[in-house]
Formats: structure tokens, C-alpha cells, sequence
């Protein structure tokens, strides 16, 4: 009994996928260090990790929007609108291939996310594959629930640092409350997945400490080998921003504790307090009292503005993503303008 052509290529698919070692997420607050995680991994000879897509913002929360994507019309819509947007082009594949695959592959949202880290893998030439978008940590559970097994590595780094580092980005908030919220809301909802197998809370201290027994603890979690190469500087295609840039150095101690330079004694204080008992549970004890009530109230005036400010900034992409939620470039540009290719 002879078997089809396309069962063959069936059965092929069911076993590779047998054979595929678990997807790895690299998740957390901006500025915690994910790109430098993500970097590193990368150069390991079997690991591709692409670099942020931000599927979930751009995509998965307008599924809506595109519509179901077994209709070959959405997902050639879909296509035509992600592809163009800044978080893709950046990451240096062929629109042309990328293109195919997606419009072949990509019938469901998980299968379209699959698809376009398949061929990043693809591009690098490697077959294992995984992602850093920061912000997807408020995603993990769904991405568990798409990949069974998934590696999730939680960069967490002093929020103190953290906050610091975002108030020198021109995309970040200009409020040193707001950006204490973002550290925090970023690493609650990390740690949702703390009790999967798979979940591995990295830190960011501790990597650039000790780098090479750090990656030899990941990789092991990752079920690969420690390779020195990941610590071996190269180019990629992959285009960075500036703010990027340290990421692609030598890991360093640098930046570690810069907060004790960089921050004021209000400042710390103000973020010790937004962050309560949630910096001890992360393992960051206080170091300040309270800030006093007049503090607080300014702050918390600043707060506001800052918020009202970035809202009449960012006014046309939200009209955009109200009424043309399909249109990702004008969006992006909207929220980004002025900063070039310079956005996070």
C-alpha cells in the first residue's frame, strides 16, 4: 500500500513537531535587561530569538479588527499591515518570504505568530525558536496555553535601576510613579506563570555578574548546552535602536545600582513607596521612609499631567486604532514620531 505525497508531508509535520524542543519567551519590564538576554541567547548555535514583534499589541488584541484568518482575504490584509510596521521591518528578514510563509501558514492568530518565528529561525538557520517582546509578560499564560512546555525566562532587575534607565527614554513616561507602575505591572503579571515548569526567573544582577554560570543555569533549564558563544560579540542583521545599543557591548557591571548616582532621595523614596511591600517579595529591600504627603501629592500631580500630556501627544493614533485599528504604520508613526527608528 503506497502513501500519498500529501500524507507523507503530513506525517513529516506531525513529527517534527513531536521532535520540537520547547518555544522560549524572554518577558518582563522594559529595561530589565531582556534585550541583553535575548541578544546573548541568540548567538547560541540552536537558539533563534527574534526580537520584538509586539504581536500581541499589534495583532493578537485586534484579532477583532482582522478577523477570522482561515479567510485568505484577512490574513492577506494581516499580512500586508504588520509586515510594513518599524517592530518588523527591523528584525531584518525577507518581506518576500516572510510574506509566503505567513499567507501559507499563518490560518490561526498562534499559527501566524508561529509561522513568523519559524522563518527568523529559518533566516538564522536554526530550527529552535523563541521571542523577547518585554510587555508580553502580560501575556504568558496564553502563550503557555498555545505552546505547551513553553520556556519562560522573567528578567527582573532592581526596579530602582529600572526606573532610572526609563526616565532617560524619550518614549517612557516622564513620571517616576507611572514608571514604578510599569515595573510593577510587568513582573505581577510575569510571575502568574511562576508555578509552570517552564518558568525561570532570571535576574538581572546576577547576570551580569556572573555570566558565564548564569547562562550554564538557563541553558540548562532550556535544555541546551552552555556554548561561549553567547558571550562572543557579532553582528546581526537585526537593526537597534539607540537605546539599545549597550545591549549589543560586552555584558558589563556598569549600570548596576546607577540609581544611587542617577536618582535623587525623593525620587527613591517615591518609588519605594509606589512599589510597597512588592520590592521585598522580589527580593529589593526598602532603603528610604515614606516620601511626605507633599511629595506624594506633587508627584502624584505630575503624574497626571504627564499622563495628559502623552494622551494629546498620542490623540492621533488613538483615533487610528479607534476607527482604522487595521492601520499598524499609522499608528506606530503617530505614537512614535519624532524619534525615528528610535522607539523601544
Amino acid at each position: 500500500m503506497t502513501i500519498s505525497k500529501k500524507k507523507r508531508c503530513c506525517i513529516l509535520h506531525l513529527q517534527q513537531k513531536e521532535m520540537r524542543q520547547p518555544e522560549i519567551f524572554i518577558v518582563g519590564a522594559p529595561r530589565s535587561g531582556t534585550t541583553l538576554l535575548r541578544n546573548i541567547l541568540n548567538r547560541h548555535p540552536k537558539l533563534a530569538i527574534c526580537g520584538e514583534t509586539q504581536f500581541f499589541h499589534h495583532v493578537y488584541a485586534r484579532r477583532r479588527a482582522f478577523g477570522d484568518l482561515l479567510n485568505t482575504k484577512n490574513r492577506r490584509c494581516l499580512v500586508a499591515k504588520y509586515l510594513p510596521t518599524d517592530r518588523i521591518r527591523r528584525l531584518g528578514m525577507d518581506s518576500a518570504g516572510l510574506s509566503e510563509r505567513l499567507m501559507s501558514e499563518g490560518t490561526s492568530y498562534q499559527a501566524f505568530f508561529s509561522a513568523l518565528l519559524a522563518y527568523y529561525a529559518q533566516s538564522q538557520g536554526k530550527s529552535r525558536f523563541g521571542e523577547k517582546t518585554p510587555q508580553h509578560a502580560q501575556y504568558t499564560e496564553i502563550l503557555c496555553e498555545w505552546y505547551p512546555g513553553a520556556k519562560i525566562l522573567h528578567m527582573l532587575r532592581d526596579p530602582r535601576d529600572v526606573v532610572e534607565s526609563l526616565q532617560r527614554m524619550a518614549w517612557a513616561s516622564n513620571s517616576i510613579l507611572t514608571n514604578a507602575r510599569v515595573w510593577l505591572q510587568n513582573n505581577l503579571a510575569a510571575v502568574r506563570s511562576s508555578s509552570r515548569p517552564g518558568y525561570l526567573l532570571v535576574r538581572y544582577e546576577t547576570l551580569v555578574e556572573q555570566p558565564e554560570r548564569e547562562l550554564t543555569r538557563i541553558c540548562a533549564h532550556l535544555g541546551e548546552d552552555y556554548s561561549p558563544l553567547m558571550l562572543t560579540l557579532n553582528e546581526e542583521r537585526t537593526k537597534f535602536s539607540s537605546w539599545s545599543k549597550r545591549s549589543r557591548l560586552p555584558v558589563t557591571t556598569e549600570r548596576l545600582g546607577k540609581w544611587r548616582e542617577e536618582l535623587d532621595s525623593d525620587s527613591v523614596r517615591l518609588i519605594e513607596w509606589v512599589l510597597g511591600d512588592h520590592m521585598a517579595a522580589f527580593g529589593y529591600p526598602r532603603t528610604t521612609a515614606s516620601p511626605s504627603p507633599a511629595a506624594i501629592a506633587r508627584s502624584l500631580g505630575l503624574a497626571a499631567w504627564d499622563f495628559f500630556q502623552q494622551r494629546v501627544s498620542h490623540f492621533p493614533a488613538g483615533l487610528y486604532r479607534l476607527i482604522q485599528p487595521r492601520n499598524l504604520t499609522k499608528e506606530e508613526f503617530w505614537v512614535y514620531r519624532g524619534l525615528r527608528n528610535d522607539n523601544p
